[in-house]
Parts: C-alpha cells; sequence; structure tokens
C-alpha cells in the first residue's frame, strides 16, 4: 500500500483526483492520507468534508509529520516547479497537473533534477486513457504504408473555467498564475495528445487572439496547424464560443473517424459505416474515470520500479512545443522545429 499527500485542494483535486484515489478500483493499492492547502478559509472547510485526510497549511509542514510514498500536484501551474523539487528533495514519487511547469526555462531546469533521480515522475496526460483518443490511435496506426491523414480538434467553450476556492477563481487569466490563457490551459492537453497520436511534429505554426473576452489579459482563442511526417493536425480552442463543444476527426484517402462530442464515433472505410460507443466527454464521472487509469499506471511503475524516462520527455516536449506556438503566434511565422 503506497500512502501520498495532495497538494493544492481546489476544484480539479477534488472534483477529479480525490474523487479516484477513493474508488474500489485503486483502494487496495494506494491510499490519500494528506492534503496540503494554504488558504485557511479553505482548510477549515475541507477538513469537515474530508474527515479521513489530515490538512497542512504547507509542504514543509507535511513533511515534517507525515511519511509518504508521492505527491499529487493539483495547485496553479505557477507552483509546480517548486512543488517537484521539494518532492525531489525529499524523495517521494510525483505526480503532477498539467503543465507541468509555468515557462520552458522552469521545464528544461526540472526536467534535469527529475533525471537524475530515481523518482517515478507522471504528469498529468490524462486523454490517453480515454476510449476516444485510443480509438484515433488505432485508426491511424492502422493508415497504409505511404498515406497521409489530416486531424481536426475543435475545443469551444463559452469562458475560462472558474477555480472552485477562495484562491482567485480566476486564476486561468492570470498569466502570471497559468503562464498564458486557453493554449497554456486547455491547449497544452492538445498539444501532449498529437504527439502521443502522431509522434515527432516538425513544423508549427499558432495564432493566439481575443474573440469575444477583452477583459482577459490572456488570449480567449488560439488556432495551431501542426506537421508530422504522416500527418496534419489542426486544433482550434476558444473560451468565447456560444456553448460547449468538442469534435475530432480524422481523414485519409483509406477512410475517416468522427466524433461529435456525444457518446459515437463514426467511423467510414472501404464504403463501409461502423458506429462505436465511447463515453461522452461531459460525463464527470468518465472524466475523473481516466485519472483512476492515470493513477493505477503511476502506482504500478513505483511498485515495479519502472522508469519513467518516457513521461518526463512528455511533459517536457509539451512544454518546448508549448513555447514554439507562442513564439510563432508571437513572431507571425511557421516554425521549423528540427531547427
Amino acid at each position: 500500500m503506497l500512502n501520498g499527500a495532495i497538494i493544492g485542494f481546489g476544484k480539479i483535486a477534488q472534483g477529479s483526483h480525490v474523487k479516484a484515489f477513493f474508488t474500489d478500483a485503486l483502494k487496495d493499492k494506494v491510499k490519500l492520507v494528506a492534503a496540503v492547502e494554504p488558504i485557511k478559509e479553505n482548510r477549515d472547510k475541507e477538513i469537515k468534508d474530508y474527515p479521513s485526510l489530515k490538512f497542512y497549511h504547507s509542504t514543509e509542514e507535511l513533511f515534517a509529520n507525515e511519511k509518504i510514498d508521492f505527491i499529487d500536484i493539483t495547485a496553479p501551474p505557477k507552483f509546480h516547479s517548486h512543488l517537484i523539487k521539494e518532492g525531489i528533495k525529499n524523495k517521494v514519487n510525483i505526480l503532477c497537473e498539467k503543465p507541468f511547469t509555468l515557462t520552458l526555462d522552469e521545464a528544461n531546469e526540472t526536467y534535469k533534477l527529475l533525471s537524475e533521480s530515481d523518482l517515478v515522475f507522471m504528469p498529468c496526460h490524462q486523454y490517453r486513457y480515454s476510449p476516444t483518443w485510443q480509438n484515433f490511435k488505432s485508426f491511424l496506426n492502422e493508415n497504409p504504408p505511404g498515406s497521409k491523414s489530416l486531424l481536426q480538434f475543435n475545443v469551444f467553450r463559452m469562458q475560462a473555467d472558474q477555480g472552485g476556492t477562495a484562491f482567485r477563481p480566476g486564476w486561468r487569466t492570470d498569466k502570471s498564475l497559468s503562464g498564458g490563457g486557453i493554449l497554456a490551459d486547455t491547449g497544452v492537453h492538445y498539444l501532449y495528445l498529437v504527439n502521443w497520436l502522431c509522434g515527432k511534429p516538425i513544423k508549427v505554426s499558432a495564432n493566439v487572439f481575443n474573440l469575444n473576452h477583452p477583459e482577459y489579459k490572456v488570449e480567449d482563442t488560439a488556432v495551431v496547424n501542426l506537421e508530422f511526417e504522416k500527418a496534419f493536425a489542426e486544433i482550434t480552442l476558444t473560451w468565447g464560443a456560444d456553448r460547449r463543444v468538442n469534435t475530432a476527426r480524422v481523414v485519409s484517402n483509406s477512410g475517416s473517424l468522427s466524433y461529435d462530442g456525444s457518446t459515437q464515433l463514426k467511423k467510414y472505410s472501404n464504403g463501409d459505416e461502423e458506429i462505436i460507443t465511447v463515453p461522452e466527454a461531459s460525463d464527470k464521472s468518465h472524466y475523473f474515470s481516466l485519472y483512476i487509469s492515470l493513477i493505477n499506471e503511476f502506482v504500478n511503475r513505483i511498485q515495479n520500479n519502472e522508469s519513467s524516462e518516457d513521461f518526463r520527455n512528455e511533459a517536457l516536449t509539451s512544454i518546448q512545443l508549448l513555447e514554439k506556438c507562442y513564439e510563432s503566434a508571437r513572431t507571425n511565422r511557421t516554425i521549423n522545429l528540427d531547427e
């Protein structure tokens, strides 16, 4: 049984991480024993709501009083690099929400420290466990040699999601805390997702702008185009839409696979249509089930003393690619990533 602590007890922690830890699927493998929440107002409320957890106001207090095997970092991105370093210093394994650092300089420094340790590190890149994206990956893998694919992702929201605690509910639109707007927030998910689906990108171009939220000090909309050896991908993200919608499509000369945000994928191949049932993206129980799969793999790696080099590389690559997207938008040019 591994014992762990969650650091930052906000909306994502309570809505997904904690629920996953308390499920039957994980209860025999791992136990959440403590939490760090620096804001007293939140801490006082959560002590009553989660009596099985010991709450602390700082990581220093946590490590002075608890013997744990891992930490789960769910604080805003500004604090990620420091908290990862605290985990390394105290020799605990680390699960960390995306993006795993605020800047590329932090990413390079943190990556180096993680590489020099024998700890398991895993970023919360939970989309890989989604049946929807697993079907997309299977479709791409089944493509005949020499064929290329076009992927399109549309993520429409009406506004930036609000934090659920007394800590700055609008922190996602504060660049000093989030690192950027929708591209640094939801966009990071899709940057690592297309990298997982298609391999190393060759070129990237991006535009970021404010569509319907001039009060935001960060972009509310981003359009990213990526070129791969065997695919092209377009990612469109906005906080300025009229409703919440997720859609995706992949097409090639051998067929197509499309997703409209419902519980169905439509696959066309050789003139035949196939309907594939998948969980609905807006289903919260499905969303936190992805964390169950993520945490399960994290725990298995710790118990089996397996390397997490692949996850370190994935985390660093996502920040490198994010930086190049912002550079492309700033300079209004396509960037050759081989350079």
